[in-house]
């Protein structure tokens, strides 16, 4: 299954980049504007990408959220793989390879595992999650003046 995701994004990304350099018939466009050729087209998007990277420079603060979330992203997809890789390893490892040797205890315990490891993922997620959104709760709460006056 993995080979053909991975197969359909290159073959997007490759039929992608075929179609800038194939050219187009004036009759396809009615209303007679002209189309960027392949050289504009690589100079935009080119431009683009600089500009891109002027971003953190902007806008620091999203820039931090930006890579704060790419980095839980890659964290969780490293556990998600590992837990993968240990069930394909459970499933066919040497023993699933004679017939015969496996019997549904050994499944169903091999399962149970998987399932309390990605429940503890989980959990471990809502935890990181409610911290982040209370120390974050707590910076806005410091920065924040509300002008009250209290009475002695």
């Amino acid at each position: 299954m993995f080979f053909l995701i991975r197969f359909a994004i290159k073959f997007c990304f490759w039929m992608m980049l075929i179609s800038l350099f194939i050219p187009v018939d004036s009759k396809d466009n009615p209303q007679g504007a002209g189309q960027p050729g392949p050289i504009a087209a690589f100079l935009a998007a080119q431009e683009t990408i600089s500009d891109l990277s002027d971003f953190c420079t902007r806008k620091p603060q999203a820039c931090e959220t930006g890579k704060a979330a790419l980095s839980n992203a890659g964290v969780r997809a490293g556990e998600v793989a590992k837990v993968g890789y240990e069930y394909l390893d459970a499933r066919m490892g040497e023993d699933s390879k004679k017939p015969g040797t496996q019997n549904a205890e050994t499944e169903s315990g091999q399962g149970d595992a998987i399932k309390a490891k990605l429940r503890e993922m989980a959990l471990r997620e809502i935890l990181d999650a409610a911290t982040r959104q209370r120390e974050q709760a707590n910076e806005i709460d410091d920065k924040t003046e509300t002008g009250t006056v209290s009475r002695k």
